[in-house]
């Protein structure tokens, strides 16, 4: 702990919120978290997290942080229903018209819902020597000196009795989420404009909750269905939750929304480019009413870009960048900058700000072109397209195939996806000769039953059979 570093101020008590303030507790003596929502003691979906009924992935990167910060959490949501398993031997992927080989690769993660994870980390964080909760209040604007160019502290309002108070800080940490005000704010306070960036996708979700069954799905935990862009607009996500349940979302770009009756949620899902979600649902009724989603742009505010910033204040989570949840980053992204955060904080106080912006846009910088470069796919969606977009289009057409037979190029594939290597990693030569020699076409892969460790699997320049890959 820091000396001098007497309190600081968390704005948002979702993910991103939660791990800033975890992060916090071991710098400062005090920490508060202020949320305006009552937050639930049970798991329960909340107003102020709308996107939470739906599926949520957390990716290797997020569970690895989740697992240091908070040791023993996942064994306990794998005893609460939970299921815990390999990303790529246990979890089953459809892109690019075929199957990703089902082979452990190593990477370990966790399917549980949003509301069931949230839970486990708040009781974690509030129950953290030093940190306070504040829940029902608004964080109304930060206080700012004008005389010594910081924030020194936030107005609250009480939602239930209306009354202001201001709390002192040393840091004040925004983690509001897309709909933050910090640009405004800054700009009030005499920073200018915050540079923007967005790429229009309008997506919409909608989510149905089915009773989960021995056997179901190949006895996988789950998994993604995607269509083939540009062609293909709709998309699935399975995911086995906690209390034997398949939290099922199906998700359409382009205003290709999915809809929210039954019938017309369920024709949807059979249109699929695999039967296997229809099959799935085809003699249960929903749990529960279907719910919606919408989302509708990437978005990433440049706050590295402004000329200054002012001392005792931050931006954290989606208020910096927000990625098409298609793609299932946020939740990582969000607990990986907590992570810098942390760290940025470890080796001082000066010049906080700077520090902590370049690494966060060095953290924002591979989701952000994976889910633009997947999104820009669609000649529709407006944007510039990064110099050489189409030889790199090419280029992962042919890695996903190769990633249906080649067990070398599904790892680091997935590396990638998962935010533990950057893109480039993807064209390391050792990696570029295998996606070039057996990404010729789809490989002979099923997901009904995973390749046994240590099979000999070698891609095939003309596609044929690969020993240890069972033949469909």
């Amino acid at each position: 702990m820091a000396t001098g570093r007497q309190h600081a101020i968390v704005l948002g008590g979702s993910m991103a919120g939660l791990g800033a303030a975890r992060a916090l507790t071991n710098h400062f003596d005090h920490v508060t978290l202020v949320e305006r929502d009552e937050l639930p003691v049970a798991t329960a979906s909340r107003k102020g997290v709308p996107q939470g009924q739906h599926a949520h992935g957390l990716l290797p990167s997020g569970y690895r942080i989740l697992s240091d910060y908070f040791p023993g959490m996942m064994d306990a949501l794998v005893a609460d229903g939970a299921l815990s398993g390999d990303l790529t031997g246990d979890f089953l992927w459809y892109q690019y018209g075929g199957w990703k080989l089902r082979a452990d690769c190593g990477l370990t993660g966790i399917v549980v819902s949003r509301p069931h994870l949230e839970r486990a980390v708040r009781e974690r964080v509030l129950a953290l020597p030093g940190l306070t909760l504040l829940q029902g209040h608004d964080g109304e604007e930060p206080v700012f000196d004008k005389a010594t160019r910081r924030v020194t502290g936030l107005r609250v309002h009480n939602r239930t009795t209306g009354a202001i108070a201001t709390l002192e800080a040393d840091l004040v940490v925004d983690a509001l989420g897309r709909g933050s005000p910090s640009p405004k704010w800054l700009a009030g306070w005499g920073y200018g404009e915050v540079a923007e960036t967005q790429v229009p996708i309008e997506v919409g979700y909608a989510t149905a909750v089915f009773e989960r069954r021995p056997g179901d799905l190949y006895g996988s935990t789950g998994a993604v269905i995607a269509g083939t862009a540009p062609q293909a607009t709709r998309f699935a996500a399975l995911l086995g939750a906690e209390g034997n349940r398949w939290i099922v979302t199906l998700a359409g770009c382009l205003r290709d929304y999915p809809p929210t009756d039954l019938a017309g949620w369920t024709e949807f899902a059979a249109s699929l480019p695999t039967r296997d979600v229809a099959d799935l649902v085809r003699d249960r009724e929903p749990l529960g009413p279907i719910a919606s989603y919408r989302f509708p742009a990437n978005r990433h505010c440049h706050y590295e870009k402004l000329a200054a910033f002012p001392e005792g204040y931050l931006v954290i989570g989606d208020a910096v960048c927000s990625f098409n949840p298609i793609y299932g980053q946020g939740m990582s992204v969000a607990l990986s900058e907590a992570r810098a955060l942390d760290d940025c904080l470890a080796k001082g106080d000066d010049d906080l700000a700077r520090r902590f912006f370049a690494k966060v846009t060095g953290i924002v910088a591979s989701p952000w072109a994976i889910a633009t470069g997947e999104d820009y796919r669609y000649p529709q969606v407006e944007g510039r397209r990064p110099p050489g977009f189409g030889l790199v289009s090419r280029y992962m057409e042919r890695a996903h195939r190769a990633a249906t037979r080649d067990p070398v190029v599904l790892r680091r594939f997935f590396e990638v996806a998962s935010l533990l290597a950057p893109p480039p990693a993807m064209m390391a030569p050792a990696i570029a000769w295998r996606v070039l020699v057996g990404g010729g076409r789809i490989g002979p892969t099923s997901p009904a039953r995973k390749v046994a460790p240590g099979a000999k699997r070698q891609a095939t320049p003309a596609g044929g059979h690969v020993e240890g890959q069972p033949q469909t």
